[in-house]
Order: structure tokens, then C-alpha cells, then sequence
């Protein structure tokens, strides 16, 4: 099995024929017959069936779509290491991101991208908004961005790097509810991030539906000292299961929130310009959050 034979694959299984895969890779159609050919004697059995005028997979050319991605894009990790050492030497990468999402998912791409290039040196800033990071990664302020809700379209690829469920953090208590809505929250009082960050944006939107000011009883531009006052009873927050999770080590309560409210969180970066860090880190990305 050959990395050619799993890239005419993939284009083919993404283009839905043989003519669009053809054109898109640059190849004559009878190459790509002829690959795909010698792939399914390998594996022992066909990987497409046709309907129409074009193709869809086979039970046995889903079952190979993850794998055939995981092996080409463990080639793309090894091409970029090898070209981020002779093309740029060590190199420097930079990421914007919200502080929210620099803890996670940031936090388990970047320590595997450490292990690999160990004398990157990388560097995370904190933009205020969620715009601001398409406009630094635009401008080339930064390399790469993580961002929350649908990720862009035009010049940016993208890819969904996690899904976080935020939950209601309580202070410590005997008896706490199986799950409470924005109203209760409210009327305790909430602890939440400055107007325009990524939490504060999805509590504002909640408190709109039910009908509610978006007021806060303490607003703190540190993340890190929502739990520290929740614990003290200063008030209640909402927050992605991760960041709970510490909270509710510490002692807190962990409830879930009704109705319930998923993020999604994609990294974000420009097709046209990148480098052989920007590719080794978004390859290595996809790697590690494809399902």
C-alpha cells in the first residue's frame, strides 16, 4: 500500500468521482483507475460502487476513510518536520486564542507539537475578540487561531478542533440541583470575563433568550479568578466542562445548565500562506481531534 494509492483514495471518496478527482489532483483518470484498482487487490474487495455519474463508498472504503487520513497526514507530519529544520531552521509559531480556549483544546496540541519540534519556540497571545483573531491571523499577525461557533469561510481552511458543553459551577454546597436554568443563575448573581470574550459572549446570548439584562454581578478580566470567587460564594459562573472540572476538585458545584449549549472550537488559518511549522502544527492538529 503505497501513500499515492491512499491520496487518490481520499480525493476520489471527497470529490465523489473519478473525472472531479482526476482534475482536482492533476492526473490522468486512467492513473487513478488504475491506483485504486491496486489497492482494492490489496485489501480484497472493492472500495467504491458507482450510482449516477459518480461514486460512494463501500462499508470497506468507509472503514478505511479514517485510516487512509491518519497515514497521510503522518506523512505531512514527517515532510514538515523535515522541511521546518532545512527550509526555515527551528522557526517560530504564533497563535492567537482566547485564554478560555488556550487551556483546551490548545493546551494537548501544543504539548505533542513540543515533543516533535522541541526547539520551536511558540508563542499564544490573547486577543479580545473573536474577530480579532481573524484579523491577526489575515494580516499575518499571527500563524494560526482558535476560534468558537461557525468557522470562516473564503482565504481561512479550518477545522473543528473540540465541542465543549458549558455548565453552571456553584459554590460549595450539600444539596445542589441536578440542573438549573439562566434565571437562577442570575438571580444569585453572575461571575463572567469582560463583554466580547468567548464565555462572556455565550452567557449574554442565553441571558437575552430568557428575556434578561446581560448585567453581571462581577465582571474580572482574569479567567483564572472565576473559580477562586466561586468557592469563595461570591457568585456562580458558566463554564466549558473543562474548566469545571478543576473547579469542581476544589470543592465546587458542577451542574448542568438547562437548556443545554455546546461550543464548538475550530483552529483557524490562510490556505495561501503558511510555512512548514503552519502545516506540521495544523496536520498534527487534525491528527490528534479527528474523530
Amino acid at each position: 500500500m503505497e501513500r499515492r494509492q491512499l491520496e487518490f483514495f481520499l480525493a476520489i471518496a471527497e470529490a465523489g468521482s473519478f473525472t472531479s478527482a482526476a482534475a482536482r489532483l492533476h492526473v490522468a483518470q486512467p492513473s487513478l483507475s488504475y491506483a485504486v484498482r491496486g489497492l482494492e487487490r490489496e485489501l480484497g474487495g472493492p472500495l467504491f460502487e458507482r450510482h449516477g455519474r459518480g461514486v460512494r463508498l463501500t462499508p470497506a472504503g468507509s472503514a478505511l476513510l479514517g485510516p487512509a487520513r491518519r497515514v497521510v497526514r503522518g506523512f505531512e507530519l514527517a515532510a514538515g518536520a523535515v522541511r521546518s529544520v532545512s527550509d526555515e531552521g527551528f522557526g517560530r509559531l504564533t497563535i492567537t486564542s482566547s485564554t478560555v480556549w488556550a487551556v483546551e483544546p490548545l493546551v494537548p496540541v501544543l504539548a505533542e507539537f513540543r515533543r516533535i519540534q522541541p526547539a520551536a519556540q511558540v508563542v499564544v497571545t490573547d486577543p479580545q475578540h473573536r474577530s480579532d483573531v481573524l484579523d491577526q491571523v489575515r494580516k499575518g499577525e499571527a500563524d494560526v487561531g482558535l476560534i468558537d461557533g461557525a468557522p470562516p469561510h473564503g482565504p481561512f481552511g479550518s477545522h473543528r478542533l473540540a465541542e465543549h458543553e458549558l455548565v453552571a459551577v456553584l459554590p460549595p454546597s450539600a444539596e445542589a440541583p441536578e440542573e438549573v436554568g439562566i434565571e437562577e443563575l442570575a438571580e444569585i448573581g453572575l461571575i463572567a470575563t469582560p463583554a466580547g470574550t468567548a464565555l462572556r459572549t455565550f452567557l449574554d446570548a442565553r441571558l437575552e433568550a430568557a428575556g434578561l439584562p446581560t448585567e453581571v454581578a462581577i465582571e474580572t478580566a482574569h479567567v483564572a479568578s472565576i473559580i477562586p470567587l466561586v468557592l469563595a460564594r461570591a457568585g456562580v459562573a458558566v463554564l466549558t466542562e473543562g474548566m469545571a472540572g478543576a473547579a469542581s476538585r476544589a470543592g465546587a458545584q458542577v451542574v448542568a445548565l438547562t437548556p443545554a449549549t455546546r461550543v464548538s472550537v475550530s483552529l483557524v488559518w490562510l490556505e495561501e500562506r503558511g510555512g512548514a511549522l503552519v502545516e506540521q502544527f495544523v496536520a498534527l492538529a487534525q491528527e490528534l481531534t479527528d474523530a
